[in-house]
């Protein structure tokens, strides 16, 4: 029985290693790209008022 919950537990150590090594990295590039994303989007805002703001060339 002893034998038992030592392999159980070494499963579980490994599945939570294995989780660990996937979300780590998703996470970090989910992150780095929704961050990136409202950059840009706080850009063209930026633009758009500069550009509504100066008077119309005819």
């Amino acid at each position: 029985m002893n034998e038992t919950g030592a392999k159980f537990f070494v499963l579980m150590a490994g599945l939570a290693g294995t989780m660990a090594l996937v979300y780590v990295p998703l996470r970090i590039f989910l992150t780095a790209t929704a961050r990136s994303r409202r950059l840009r989007l706080l850009q063209r805002i930026r633009r758009l008022r500069d550009e509504l703001g100066q008077p119309l060339e005819t």
